[in-house]
């Protein structure tokens, strides 16, 4: 009997190291990643293989495409025009398509720094929160000092312990977070592809029948970009927590923060529309039901 016993304590042991080891590492060099890819910035554009294939100019690149389908607009505005004639259907004068097709085409030739410049404004709201957030509680808005905050208030009594409410709440925390690293490396993907095909959504707006595009690309693009918005949101809150008041209840609101960053895409596209980048996997799976 008592080998038994010595026999469990040494696999429970075993058992909460191995843990902790595995926690302890993805804390000292996962989350610090999840900032860079959760944060976009303008430094998202700034490379070189990146602007190649954009085009560094109207005869390289995504660019000397776009420039290439003008005439293919061109041609096609050409022959609604002349059975515009024939059917009496309301098409743009030739004015105003020269007019649109001057605005917008230089617009296409400039969509990487219009681009940027969206980016930009973002970046500029969420570092106006992250100031916010270090005037308040004096701590940085990033994952890493959430991750720290949460360790702080778990590991209160001493070791870990995988079987313990505080083992269950950081393992919770743990693959809801690596969750996290999927669906954000994922959202930052698209978020250059959509930059990709910016000049095809400005070259839309030349002809009234094709201007859906651009409008179907804007709001998922900025859909994508303030999904960091409500993150910072989200993790701002975080910071508010008070574990000295009631440590259980605050273990609890731990949970629910990372249930809510995993939802925060999902919200955004309940609120404005636009794509999904949730990963549907194993780890998912606690949210998804």
């Amino acid at each position: 009997m008592e080998k038994n016993i010595n026999l469990t304590d040494i696999i429970f042991s075993s058992l909460n190291e191995l843990f902790s080891k595995l926690f302890s590492s993805i804390d000292n060099t996962i989350y610090s990643l999840l900032d860079d890819i959760t944060f976009i910035t303008p430094d998202i554009l700034n490379n070189t293989s990146f602007k190649k294939i954009i085009g560094t100019s109207s005869n390289n690149g995504i660019l000397l495409i776009c420039n290439s389908l003008v005439f293919g607009f061109i041609l096609y505005y050409s022959i609604n025009y002349l059975i515009s004639h024939l059917t009496y259907s309301r098409i743009d004068s030739p004015k105003q398509f020269v007019f649109k097709s001057i605005i917008f085409i230089a617009i296409m030739n400039s969509s990487l720094w219009i681009c940027e410049q969206i980016i930009n404004l973002i970046s500029i709201i969420t570092d106006g929160l992250s100031h916010l957030c270090y005037t308040l509680f004096y701590s940085n808005l990033s994952f890493s000092e959430f991750i720290d905050d949460i360790n702080r208030t778990l590991y209160l009594s001493g070791d870990f312990n995988l079987f313990s409410f505080d083992g269950i709440v950081k393992s919770f925390t743990s693959f809801g977070l690596i969750n996290l690293i999927f669906n954000n490396s994922l959202r930052y993907i698209m978020i250059q592809i959509f930059v990709l095909i910016s000049p095809f959504a400005f070259l839309s707006l030349i002809t009234n029948s094709s201007e859906w595009f651009f409008k179907i690309w804007l709001k998922n693009f900025v859909s994508l970009l303030l999904v960091q918005i409500l993150t910072a949101l989200v993790l701002l809150l975080s910071f508010s927590i008070s574990p000295s008041s009631n440590p259980l209840f605050s273990k609890l609101l731990y949970i629910g923060i990372i249930f809510a960053l995993s939802k925060v895409n999902h919200y955004m596209k309940e609120l404005f529309g636009g794509i999904s980048t949730v990963v549907h996997n194993n780890l998912s799976g606690i949210y998804e039901k």
